[in-house]
C-alpha cells in the first residue's frame, strides 16, 4: 500500500517500524492479527491447522519505536509466517490507549499492517459481557461500535493536502469476513453471536450502573481496545474482522487474572477462524 491519498498521523511511526520487519524477512502479509490477552496461543492452534514454511518472530522491542506492552498477558512480539498459503503478521499483544500512550500509538498494530502492505486486520480482544443471554467463554463477532473512550483514532491524521481525516465509519466490520467467521466459529461448536463492542478509556472496570447504560445504549459487549485499530484500518482502506472473547459479566467483580485464565480457551476458535479464512483475506 503506497498511502498515497491516505490519511496519516505523520509521525513516521509506522513506516520506520515497517522498513526494519522488511530488512528482517521476505514475508508480506496480506493481514495483520491482533491477539488480545491471553490469546497467543491461536498462533500455534492456526499453525498447526494450516501453516507452512519457516516463521519469523521479532520483539516489539527491537522495531524503532514501538513500545512494548506493560499489560501482562500481552508478549510483546510480532509473528510473521503463512497461513494456508497466505503470509500473515501476528500482534502478540496490542498498545492501550490506557497505558498513557497517545491515540496514535493505540492503533500502531493497523498503521504498521498497512505499511507492509496487508488488506485485512483481524482484532481479537478479550470483553466483558452486557447481554444477558451470553455466558462467559462465548464469542462475539463485532458488526458495529461505540467509541466512548473520550477522543477518536484519527484526532490530529491529515490527508496529503493537510485536510482533517474525515473518515466514513458507518461500514468499518467486514460483513463478509464477519459472517464467514460466525459460520467457522459455529461449525466448531463454539458458542458464538454477533454484536456491538462498546470502548472505553479504561483501565478500572465498569461498575454496575454503567454496565447498564452501555446496555441502554445499544452495546453487546464493552472492552478497552480494538475500536482504534479497527477505525485507523478504515481510513487506510483495510477490511476489518472483529472477534471478542466474553471473560465475564460486565459490572460483576473481576480482574485481570480472570480475564488471563479464561481467554486462554479462545485461542483455539480465533486460530481456527484465522487458518479458516486466510485465503479469505
Amino acid at each position: 500500500m503506497s498511502g498515497e491519498g491516505l490519511p496519516s498521523p505523520g509521525d513516521g511511526v509506522a513506516e520506520r517500524i515497517a522498513e526494519a520487519i522488511r530488512a528482517r524477512t521476505e514475508l508480506r502479509p496480506v493481514a495483520g492479527i491482533v491477539l488480545g490477552s491471553g490469546l497467543g496461543e491461536a498462533i500455534t492452534v492456526a499453525r498447526e491447522r494450516a501453516g507452512s514454511g519457516d516463521a519469523v518472530e521479532i520483539a516489539y522491542g527491537d522495531l524503532p519505536g514501538f513500545p512494548p506492552p506493560t499489560v501482562p498477558g500481552h508478549a510483546g512480539r510480532l509473528w510473521l509466517g503463512t497461513i494456508a498459503g497466505s503470509d500473515v503478521a501476528f500482534f502478540q499483544g496490542r498498545i492501550h490507549f490506557y497505558e498513557g500512550h497517545p491515540m496514535a500509538l493505540a492503533s500502531l498494530t493497523t498503521r504498521v499492517s498497512a505499511a507492509l502492505g496487508a488488506r485485512t486486520m483481524v482484532l481479537s480482544a478479550a470483553v466483558g459481557g452486557l447481554d444477558p443471554s451470553l455466558v462467559g467463554g462465548s464469542m462475539v463477532v463485532v458488526r458495529d461500535h461505540l467509541n466512548l473512550m473520550g477522543t477518536n483514532a484519527l484526532a490530529g491524521w491529515r490527508f496529503p493536502d493537510g485536510s482533517p481525516a474525515f473518515v466514513d465509519v458507518a461500514g468499518v466490520y467486514d460483513p463478509a469476513l464477519s459472517d464467514a467467521a460466525l459460520r467457522v466459529l459455529r461449525e466448531a461448536g463454539v458458542e458464538a453471536a454477533d454484536g456491538v463492542y462498546a470502548a472505553v478509556a479504561g483501565p478500572a472496570y465498569e461498575t454496575p450502573a454503567e454496565s447498564e447504560m452501555l446496555r441502554r445504549l445499544g452495546a453487546t459487549v464493552v472492552g478497552m481496545s480494538t475500536v482504534p485499530e479497527a477505525v485507523a484500518a478504515r481510513a487506510l482502506g483495510l477490511r476489518v474482522l472483529g472477534l471478542s472473547f466474553v471473560t465475564n459479566a460486565a459490572g460483576g467483580a473481576v480482574s485481570h487474572e480472570d480475564v488471563l485464565l479464561a481467554s486462554k480457551t479462545a485461542a483455539e476458535a480465533i486460530g481456527r477462524v484465522v487458518a479458516e479464512l486466510a485465503d479469505a483475506f
